[in-house]
């Protein structure tokens, strides 16, 4: 990762003759090469060049424009620094795509013929999407498992018997804990709450849980590539009165002049907890808990059927590179929100082929109301699983966790399917598990044909 700063651009403003050709370039032909896109330096001097543009001159161009754009934020750095973000087409655009399309999502809950429309499904889909980030925003701070494996440990609810599998656990709680704190307000109190949950059981220090790091503790993000420190947190001295200003911050209202998109404000979030890095340990995941939170609290309902710590984990370098860019542009979060709105809107598009292939699953699965006319939605996307993955084992307590139903209801749904020979049951050690049939799929061929 490249940690250079932008160059100051004072000595440029001063001269005449350069000023003249910085105001020249606007009508440089190539000029939107770099007005395009809001580029960091370490991108601008590499374009200005290929242009055979001054970099210092475009910077100074560049930075001009988006003076004019600029919003500045209550919150600072710990040297004082106010942080900011510029309000151009780059940011407005990708704001309104992901509000057409959060707008699209939420008429999915109204349309009576989309997916969501179901209640049984809303909760199916809002379950795995649970797990699905807590098992990415693990991985993303080194948790190995396959994806698999992480699902039936969450499924089954097992006591977790490594490392990795308690980072899994606590991130799936964590995310359970933002949705029923939706209407308290962000406070270092909730904080400490979120971090003791997501860390209990994985710390080399037990007591490093649910506090504040201390100035003595020497916390810095490093570069696993080539070991190079690539940010040290604001010294501790003085945390709590800043994590006192982000949480004033996201519990204002931001409304007339004062407007920040909820998205924005939600990005903006993330930063403030990953800058600030209040912990010891469990920052990236308290700071991604905290955008839920955030976006879920402003209505944004869609928010619970989208992971993004996948897309986060896919483009690792991207990530830390989006808080480094911000931070060496004397706070200038424009970078990070950037990064963030492209982070939402994939996590959109990839939503939108999972309810696709998802209606293609319950209309796969009435096939089994040619069997038997009683089966319901859950017990016939379960044979659906069972029949593509017949080493699978279902139990009362995975079924009703995958549902969101209770156990006696899941009893009974299983119970059910074992009365109509679909499912085989019997004892692995003390716990009763639920298997396909043996010759269930001959048999269901057959009676599907005739």
């Amino acid at each position: 990762m490249e940690l250079e700063r932008p160059p100051a651009i004072n000595d440029v403003l001063q001269d005449a003759s350069r000023l003249r050709r910085v105001v020249s370039l606007e009508s440089h032909e190539r000029i939107a090469l770099l007005t395009a896109k809001y580029r960091p330096w370490r991108k601008v001097r590499r374009i200005a060049r290929d242009i055979g543009v001054d970099p210092l001159e475009a910077w100074c161009f560049l930075s001009l424009i988006r003076a004019s754009n600029r919003a500045q934020l209550p919150l600072r750095s710990a040297e004082g620094r106010a942080f900011r973000y510029s309000v151009g087409p780059t940011m407005l655009e990708p704001l309104h795509r992901i509000d057409v399309a959060v707008g699209g999502g939420a008429t999915a809950f109204d349309n009576t013929d989309g997916v969501l429309a179901d209640p049984d499904n809303q909760r199916r889909f809002r379950i795995r999407t649970l797990m699905d980030e807590a098992i990415e925003s693990s991985r993303i701070e080194g948790a190995v498992s396959t994806r698999k494996n992480a699902i039936e440990l969450l499924r089954s609810g097992r006591t977790p018997s490594t490392r990795h599998e308690r980072m899994f656990v606590n991130n799936y709680a964590a995310m359970g804990e933002i949705k029923q704190r939706l209407a308290e307000p962000l406070s270092v109190a909730m904080l400490l709450d979120l971090q003791r949950i997501l860390t209990q059981g994985t710390l080399a220090h037990e007591d490093e849980g649910g506090r504040l790091r201390e100035p003595r503790e020497d916390v810095r993000i490093v570069d696993d590539r080539d070991g190079t420190v690539v940010f040290v947190p604001p010294d501790a001295t003085g945390l709590e009165r800043r994590l006192d200003a982000v949480c004033d911050f996201a519990n204002q209202t931001h409304a007339g002049d004062r407007f920040i998109h909820p998205i924005v404000k939600a990005c903006i979030l993330h930063f403030m907890i990953g800058y600030e890095h209040p912990f010891v340990d469990g920052n990236g995941r308290t700071a991604r808990a905290v955008f839920y939170w955030a976006a879920l609290r402003q209505g944004y309902r869609i928010f619970e059927y989208l992971t993004i710590s996948d897309i986060i984990r896919e483009g690792t370098s991207k990530y830390p590179q989006a808080y480094l860019d911000s931070e060496l542009d004397a706070g200038d979060l424009t970078y990070f929100i950037l990064y963030k709105l492209g982070v939402i809107e994939q996590a959109l598009g990839r939503l939108a082929a999972h309810l696709s292939r998802e209606e293609t699953k319950i209309k796969q699965s009435e096939v089994f109301v040619r069997v038997s006319k009683d089966l319901n939605l859950r017990q016939r996307l379960l044979l659906s699983h069972a029949l593509r993955h017949p080493k699978t084992m279902y139990t009362v307590k995975s079924h009703a966790t995958s549902n969101g139903i209770t156990e006696n209801t899941a009893r009974a749904d299983l119970l059910g399917l074992e009365l109509k020979r679909f499912l085989a049951k019997f004892k692995d050690g003390k716990t009763i598990v639920f298997q396909i049939a043996p010759g269930l799929a001959a048999k269901l061929a057959r009676k599907t044909k005739s």
